[in-house]
């Protein structure tokens, strides 16, 4: 009985000190250096293109904010992000479509290649657009579940065969606006 009270007793104080501490911290200093971290766009990206920072890193392409997104396991962020590689992918062979009808074409008309020409072209840059709307998303959605306190329960069978019980809590730290 006395060790039950002692164990709720520390997970109360633990429960009521974590997020003083953590808020004490202030929105100036560095995040602690276990977990996920947030991913904030760089100074310059524009709406046909996102520059993203990742632990003070930046991030070579779009494409490289998959490796958090998927330690994440959030549905609605991996969701929006396989839009993004599915809307890239089509708006990549859009853009090969008109260099396939230039070469393949044996009775090459002004007309119809440059209509052929700017119509892929608008398109690709439609699809970029949407591709790019839809990694944002995944982006805001990934840190917006960051932002957001969680608790947890585990339960893993012991070789005794007793169960060993784990209380998790995740506190939301200070600073992650983005």
């Amino acid at each position: 009985m006395a060790s039950a009270k002692l164990l709720l007793l520390s997970i109360l104080f633990w429960w009521l000190l974590a997020p003083a501490a953590v808020r004490a911290q202030g929105p100036g200093a560095p995040l602690p250096s276990v977990g996920l971290r947030p991913i904030e766009r760089a100074p310059g990206s524009t709406i046909l293109g996102s520059t993203y920072l990742y632990k003070g890193r930046k991030l070579g392409s779009p494409f490289s904010v998959e490796i958090p997104i998927y330690e994440l396991n959030d549905p609605v962020a991996i969701r929006h992000f396989r839009r993004f590689r599915t809307w890239t992918t089509v708006g990549r062979l859009t853009g090969l479509a008109s260099v396939a009808y230039v070469l393949f074409n044996r009775t090459p008309d002004r007309q119809t290649s440059r209509t052929i020409y700017v119509g892929s072209l608008v398109a690709s840059i439609g699809f970029s657009l949407i591709s790019n709307h839809q990694v944002d998303s995944a982006v805001r959605r990934y840190n917006a579940v960051l932002r957001d306190g969680r608790v947890g329960l585990s339960a893993q069978p012991t070789p005794h065969g007793g169960a060993a019980v784990g209380l998790g809590l995740t506190v939301p730290l200070v600073g992650l606006d983005n």
